[in-house]
């Protein structure tokens, strides 16, 4: 009698290699998830990362995005919620809140490239933080191609495929009352509370994590467009044109989104108590240095300033130099020697038996002449990767207060010296029937249809609209508060007394009968207490181009 042999059709010894597969993942999920709990520091969960992935990742088994989808999904889970309670303008006039829940009595103070501050947030689940390197692909997903702590930090950072920083796709809840502005997340599901929607990507997917571009957009070695490290950023550009220099990576592409600028309000919120980073992780808003030359040379790379300026620039900050022509940076003479060029050092040297100091610049070798009193050097926005060796996620490389150089929270690089040129937002002045100005905030939630005009690929930010009097006049005005909204940060009020109070930044109003604006936050480089995260301008055309705006990045929506 013969024996008859089942052999499993390919597709069902398929199917139990796959649950097999998952069976051993959750298990490993599950026993890291225990381990990554019971860690107290960012070094201890970056180990068991590190641990977790080597022990199982095989490409036939998991794809990079599989395997972070796991991590950030199943690994990075607990209980707490964090929270956050501001006071509204009318109920007190102050930047400062509270952190509630399970943040209360937690104090972060942020580092430098010498001093590690400290962040009790660092390690836990909402909070730590991955770098990685990846693409945008053309149907709306994405592709890992460089993880931290797995790959090397110079291919992760290096602007092959876009930086980002990868961070739990938590739950969050805003709501207010008549007095208080609240903020609360949590790992799970609860009643009232919304995901990121930069953790969705344009295929309609929600991801464990969400996607922010580590740095300002950069201009690679090929002049192609990216996002990586000691990029030159690229400013004198428009939002018009910077749509068109992102689509030619690919139609996928626009730039910035404003759900980037939402985040980094959200954490200084939420790990800081506060209203707005001013004062805190300032940003570049005070580094704005424009001198004459004090002696002449010629055949240098070098240029002679007197001590007392020279002191107060940074070796690896940009400059620029042509003769000078009033003060404006736009004008073409003031930059005609060379544009956003990095100090290489600074040396004493004496001249005539007088010590000045030579500012050595990196033009790429070619030397150039300067005339005491005509050649005029000005400062410029720095490039990315100012603060890469800082000891921490959060702060500045020398001083997070100063106001002279980039910030960074959650390991985002913002306010370089120039106001980040947001693609998906366009706003629009226009009139009422009584001739008042509104001002309004459109969103397009697909980079792919992004353009400079506000059409059906835009839809109106409820809530995101400023009303002024018929007659009312251009001026920098206060922000009070900012309005509660998914991911799109715009001011309620802009009554505030001064750069002090409400959210710590400054909104130029420029009313208008009529016309669409591009979106330019943050604020530049002589800007002062009038910079910030929460600052805007109102009256910049889609097509205006200066040396204050800069394009960003985009995440993985959109």
């Amino acid at each position: 009698m013969s024996e008859t042999i089942n052999i499993p059709r390919d597709t069902t010894m398929q199917l139990l290699v796959k649950v097999h597969r998952d069976q051993i993942a959750g298990e490993m999920d599950l026993k890291y998830k225990e381990k990554v709990a019971a860690a107290t520091s960012k070094a201890e969960v970056d180990a068991l990362f590190t641990e977790w992935w080597k022990i199982q990742y095989n490409p036939e088994l998991f794809t990079k995005a599989e395997m972070l989808e796991r991590w950030f999904g199943n690994v990075l889970v607990d209980t707490r919620v964090h929270g956050v309670t501001t006071p509204r303008y009318a109920k007190s006039t102050s930047v400062i809140g509270e952190l509630t829940d399970d943040s209360a009595g937690l104090t972060c103070t942020p580092s430098t490239e010498s001093t590690a501050g400290n962040d009790p947030f660092a390690h836990l689940p909402q909070f730590w933080c991955l770098e990685v390197s990846a693409e945008k692909n053309t149907d709306g997903t994405h592709t890992i191609y460089y993880v931290e702590h797995i790959d090397d930090t110079a291919d992760v950072r290096s602007g092959e495929h876009l930086c980002w920083v990868f961070q739990k796709n938590t739950y969050k809840r805003e709501w207010q009352d008549k007095d208080y502005k609240y903020l609360k997340t949590r790992c799970t599901p609860a009643p009232g509370y919304k995901r990121w929607k930069e953790g969705t990507d344009r295929t309609g997917k929600v991801h464990e994590y969400m996607a922010h571009p580590k740095y300002y957009a950069g201009i690679d070695a090929d002049g192609g467009i990216t996002c990586g490290t000691g990029l030159q950023p690229v400013n004198r550009t428009s939002h018009q044109a910077g749509v068109t220099r992102w689509r030619g990576r690919g139609a996928q592409y626009s730039g910035a989104s404003g759900s980037l600028v939402k985040f980094l309000d959200a954490m200084v919120r939420l790990k800081y108590g506060r209203k707005g980073n001013s004062g805190k992780i300032e940003g570049c808003t005070n580094y704005n240095y424009q001198y004459t030359v004090a002696v002449s040379e010629t055949g240098v790379e070098r240029v002679i300033l007197t001590k007392e300026q020279a002191a107060n620039l940074f070796v690896g900050s940009a400059v620029m130099l042509g003769v000078q022509n009033g003060t404006d940076r736009n004008t073409a003479s003031n930059y005609s020697i060379f544009d956003a060029k990095l100090i290489t050092a600074i040396e004493t040297v004496n001249i005539g038996g007088t010590d000045y100091s030579a500012v050595y610049v990196d033009n790429g070798g070619k030397t150039f002449d300067t005339t005491a009193g005509s050649t005029y050097l000005s400062t410029s926005p720095y490039y990315s990767g100012w603060n890469d060796n800082v000891l921490g996620r959060d702060g500045s490389r020398y001083s997070p207060t100063s106001g002279k150089e980039p910030g960074m929270i959650q390991g985002v690089e913002f306010m370089n010296g120039s106001y980040l040129i947001v693609s998906d937002e366009l706003w629009q002045w226009s009139t009422d029937a009584d001739g008042n100005y509104n001002f309004d905030c459109f969103k397009c939630y697909d980079q792919s249809k992004v353009g400079s005009a506000i059409n059906e690929n835009y839809e109106q930010i409820t809530g995101a609209h400023l009303v002024y009097p018929a007659g009312t006049g251009a001026a920098w005005v206060y922000i009070t508060d900012n309005i509660i909204d998914d991911d799109v940060l715009w001011p309620e009020a802009t009554t505030a007394t001064g750069s002090g109070v409400g959210v710590g930044a400054g909104f130029y109003r420029y009313p208008a009968a009529s016309g669409v604006r591009a979106a330019w936050c943050f604020g530049f480089l002589s800007h002062g207490g009038g910079g910030g995260v929460p600052c805007r301008s109102s009256g910049v055309w889609v097509s205006h181009a200066g040396w204050y705006g800069s394009l960003g990045a985009p995440g993985l929506e959109g």
